[in-house]
Order: C-alpha cells, then structure tokens, then sequence
C-alpha cells in the first residue's frame, strides 16, 4: 500500500450505523468498520514497521475512526477520525478504555498501541522510554508522557506511562505524591521531573534514593566534587614538579567537565540549588 493514499473518510462508509452517544463501547460496530478498513491500516502497519518509524497520520486517523465506531459520533476519537485534530488528554481516555476493556480483541489493543504512540510522539516529540535502547515497535506502557500534575498549591511535570489514564493519574499518583510531599521535597521533585524516570513505577523512593548523589548551591560546585578537580589539579601539579616546570595558575573548563560528567550524571537545577543524579 502507497502509505500517501488518502485515508478513508467517514464518508466512505455511508453504510455503517454509528453508536448512540452514552452507551457502552459496541464492539461489533468496530468489528464491521474494522472489516472495512482493515486493508488500509494493516498496510499503514506494515509501511511503519518496514521502515522502522511510527505511523503515518492518515493511518493514525483510520485507526481513530474505525475505534470511535463503537463509542459515538460525537467522541474524540471519531472527531480525530474526521479531521485529524484533536485534545490529547480527551483521546487518551477514550481509546484507554477500549485498551484496558477485557472484552476487546487483541488486534484492538495492537492498533491503540500505534496510535496512542504516534499521537504521544506528536504531542512531545523527545517523549523518552522506560527502557534504553528503546524498544520497538513502541507501546503505551512502554512510552513516558510528561505530565502536568498539581499537588497543594503546586504545579509538576512527571512522566507516566502512556497506559495510564487521566482518572488513574488523578486518584492514585496525585494523592501518592502528595503523601511523599513532593511540594516539600526540592530534591525529589527534580528527580521526579527526568525524562526517563517512571512515576508509576510503585518504587519512587526507591529509585530516587538509589539515583541521588546530593545538592549542590551550584552548578560549578557540583562538577567540582563529581569530577574531583582537586585530584586533578594535584596530578597536574606533580606531573609538572617531574618535568622542572611551575605552574601559577589553573583554571578548571566547567564547559567541558559539564559534558563529560553528563555521560554518568544528570543535573536538575531549580531556583537555588543543583541537584545530581546517577544515570
């Protein structure tokens, strides 16, 4: 299949009844549509995976439309369906609960898989992995969302599963971070806020005490210890000593101790300190 083929349109289909609004999801509905397009978003598939990439958007946008089938005209997924447009955090619920619904097929599952990943992609193109190298074909739970979560007075960003929903992230991570008060903790929450650190892991502190070096009043002071330039500046010293020459002065180049420590370190700067973390 030309993956530039138009995608098929809910016009297309004139001959399939779409679902009441307020009932359950009809999966004999989506089976139909299912039928009906199934060539064109299996192809979709197979293009993505020949070349090693995410789907296209007009196989995304089949997806949406064959899924929002079975939940109603007025869904988002059937509005993204018809348009290509669509409020991520709408998109997310819906197609989740078919994902999570026991009663779905497993080729349902695999195609929520694709799309919720190209739309993940789309919104937060350097969305990281909580595995490396990442790991292909790409998955919902697989995949880290950054996400904007609010404790007391305070606004986060945290990086969830694409598995979870809005429903879960509000009634379990949020009172869960609030119990560690995370609004308290300056250190936990730069650690919280890595790109490739999962705050559903269910082992927070855990992971934060394994990974936390310390905090440091400054960038500067952090490279300082971490690249131990005192022992450096001794070698130099003592290397100089055996070859009859003195040096007066030194100069450490923090441009470069920065890059060279950001192979084993991560560094989070908030407004007064410095906090590093093992990779």
């Amino acid at each position: 299949m030309n993956p530039t083929e138009r995608a098929p349109t809910p016009g297309d289909e004139h001959l399939i009844r779409p679902a009441a609004e307020g009932e359950q999801t009809d999966w004999r509905r989506i089976e139909v549509a299912s039928r009906r397009f199934g060539d064109f978003v299996t192809g979709g598939i197979a293009y993505a995976v020949e070349t090693h990439s995410g789907i296209e958007k007009s196989t995304a946008r089949t997806i949406a439309h064959v899924l929002g089938r079975g939940i109603g005209r007025m869904s988002a997924l059937a509005d993204f369906g018809r348009t290509g447009e669509g409020d991520y955090e709408r998109l997310r619920d819906e197609y989740l609960t078919l994902y999570h619904d026991p009663a779905g097929p497993a080729w349902a599952k695999e195609q929520i898989n694709w799309l919720g990943t190209h739309l993940i992609r789309h919104a937060h193109p350097n969305a990281q992995t909580i595995q490396s190298p990442e790991p292909y074909p790409l998955t919902l739970d697989k995949l880290l969302v950054p996400t904007i979560v609010e404790v007391g007075d305070w606004a986060f960003t945290v990086h969830v599963p694409g598995s979870y929903s809005g429903e879960v992230i509000q009634n379990d991570l949020v009172p869960t971070l609030a119990e560690l008060q995370i609004d308290e903790d300056r250190a936990l929450r730069a650690f919280l806020s890595l790109p490739n650190v999962n705050v559903m892991s269910g082992a927070i502190m855990e992971d934060f005490h394994d990974c936390f070096v310390r905090s440091y009043r400054s960038l500067n002071d952090a490279l300082h210890e971490i690249c131990e330039v005192d022992e450096r500046e001794r070698d130099v010293i003592d290397h100089a000593d055996q070859k009859r020459m003195v040096i007066e002065t030194m100069s450490p180049d923090y441009r470069e101790l920065r890059e060279e420590a950001g192979e084993g370190y991560d560094f989070v700067e908030d407004e007064e300190w410095v906090h590093v973390f093992t990779k």
